[in-house]
């Protein structure tokens, strides 16, 4: 469950994602309920779509960390692919694998790699 940093949650809209553990509800039948989400007349879709995004809210002090992820939502969309999206989100949370099981940081490993290459060319792998 969702722990919020704020002392009186009777004032805050805070996201639902499911009850005890179980699966996300269906978005087709839910109904916008956040204040922002019925004025802007949200679909369900678009309010579990911001539910998710603004739970950020809860994990930082500030709003840069949630402008600076919405950037990067609309970017990633813009870029790529949805295949694409996917895999760079499974490279993504294997991130956190790596850091809590081999104590290393992907991005220390992509630039060793990346230095093996450039002095060993002929390893580059053929895509």
């Amino acid at each position: 469950m969702l722990k919020s940093r704020f002392e009186d949650e009777d004032e805050l809209y805070i996201p639902e994602i499911g009850d005890d553990g179980s699966d996300f509800d269906n978005v087709h039948d839910r109904i916008p309920h956040s204040n922002a989400g019925i004025a802007l007349g949200w679909s369900a879709l678009e309010q579990q779509m911001f539910d998710l995004l603004l739970l950020n809210r809860f994990a930082a002090d500030d709003q840069e960390l949630l402008d600076e992820t919405a950037r990067t939502i609309s970017r990633l969309v813009e870029t790529f692919p949805a295949h694409e999206i996917a895999r760079i989100m499974a490279v993504a949370m294997m991130t956190f694998q790596l850091a809590a099981a081999e104590d290393k940081s992907f991005e220390d490993e992509y630039n060793k790699y990346r230095e093996y290459i450039k002095k060993h060319p002929e390893d580059l792998e053929e895509i």
